[in-house]
């Protein structure tokens, strides 16, 4: 039988041809809709996994705020030792602050980064805000029959080791309790930490003595000794300059800077740099008051009382700046002091999500702060500049109630 050898058409292969080119077209578009779309998300959801990370740690701080902190004077005369940390310090021989915080500061330029003019500054003092292994450790002495020994616990990763710098605090019982420094038998207001340490001690009636661990000598603060009985880490937003180990990445928006925690050292005073988040626009704080004593929140202030909530009859700006200073702090007798007084503490960061969107437009102002706090943070809202616009930002919320603070024991 004879084969049928015809071919295929020109016109023929032109139109398969179309036909295929138009569902290719159609395919390929679609598949860069996905990957466009994709990249987004993953750069949001990196934004957010940043964010949570970053923050916990802010969120652990303001929790242990006054942790190890005494409430009765004591003679210590260094803390932070340049500008504008320099501010929040309570030495000389004031009793410490759980929390000092300074409402929309100016730009200020230390150690090769500018701070973020208009944004908050938040202190938090204790003795587990510090980064080193032992300021994460505590024990406490038995004193029975004149013989002092301290306490061990099981697993030995939480024991304090000789090479340790540790407190020694009493606590004493009564209306209000109080707690105060116990100095080595050399004057020190700290102990080079052994088990043979204390053997000093005798019992004291109605007392209680507890050891908090503050600073083990390491690379990055070789101290000695203590430059102060706690530890301090402070919060705010700035931009490292073209000098700093730190960079901004490249992708953040222009006015934009990164969210540090900084520890205090107690080698020289000088701040240590912990990068938490990046492409930040701003960090509020918003500090919720017990002015009347009887339990419940009644006053908002911002972050240095200078504005408090509107309405509120108890809860001047006079009485709430005494309970943020430090003479009504150097006597639990003075009422509002922060201890029995401060409740919460809001802190809101404005955040970059994602990269940059030429298809997408942000709303201005932005809102920072929950309903009702806008005479607290930014009035009127934060406007964004020209070339923030293409950007999509993240309000992060941390609502905290200090769990060492007598108003919520």
């Amino acid at each position: 039988m004879k084969l049928n050898q015809r071919g295929f058409t020109l016109i023929e292969m032109i139109v398969v041809m179309a036909v295929f080119i138009t569902v290719l077209m159609v395919t390929a578009g679609s598949f860069n809709t996905i990957l466009t779309q994709a990249s987004k998300l993953f750069r949001s959801e990196e934004s957010n996994i940043e964010g949570i990370v970053g923050l916990e740690m802010l969120r652990h701080d303001l929790q242990q705020a006054g942790y190890g902190l005494f409430t009765e004077t004591t003679d210590y005369a260094d803390e932070a030792a340049d500008a504008p940390a320099s501010t929040y310090n309570d030495a000389p021989n004031n009793v410490p602050r759980p929390i000092v915080a300074g409402n929309n500061v100016a730009a200020t330029t230390v150690d090769a980064t500018t701070i973020a003019s208009g944004s908050d500054y938040l202190a938090i003092k204790g003795t587990t805000v510090g980064r080193t292994k032992s300021a994460q450790k505590w024990t406490f002495l038995r004193i029975s029959s004149g013989v002092v020994s301290v306490q061990k616990w099981q697993s030995g990763a939480e024991n304090l080791e000789s090479s340790d710098k540790a407190i020694l605090i009493r606590k004493q019982f009564g209306t209000p309790m109080r707690s105060s420094i116990v100095r080595d038998p050399l004057g020190d207001h700290y102990y080079a930490y052994s088990d043979v340490a204390f053997e000093h001690l005798s019992s004291a009636a109605q007392s209680i003595y507890t050891v908090y661990g503050v600073h083990t000598p390491s690379s990055t603060d070789t101290a000695n000794s203590l430059r102060f009985p706690f530890n301090r880490s402070d919060y705010f937003v700035a931009t490292p300059g073209s000098t700093s180990s730190i960079k901004l990445p490249a992708y953040c928006a222009p006015g934009t800077g990164i969210l540090y925690k900084t520890t205090v050292k107690h080698a020289n005073g000088k701040l240590l740099y912990l990068p938490l988040l990046d492409c930040v626009l701003d960090m509020q704080v918003v500090l919720g008051w017990d002015m009347n004593n009887d339990g419940v929140i009644d006053t908002y202030s911002n972050a240095d009382g200078s504005q408090v909530s509107s309405g509120i009859a108890e809860g001047t700006v006079l009485n709430v700046q005494a309970a943020l200073g430090t003479t009504n702090n150097n006597s639990l007798t003075l009422f509002p002091n922060m201890r029995s007084s401060l409740k919460m503490v809001k802190v809101y960061v404005l955040a970059q999500n994602g990269r940059r969107d030429t298809n997408y437009t942000s709303p201005s102002p932005l809102t920072v702060g929950d309903a009702g706090e806008a005479s607290l943070t930014r009035v009127g809202g934060l406007s964004l500049a020209a070339n923030q616009l293409n950007y999509r930002w993240k309000l992060y919320r941390l609502v905290v109630r200090p769990k060492n603070l007598l108003s919520n024991q």
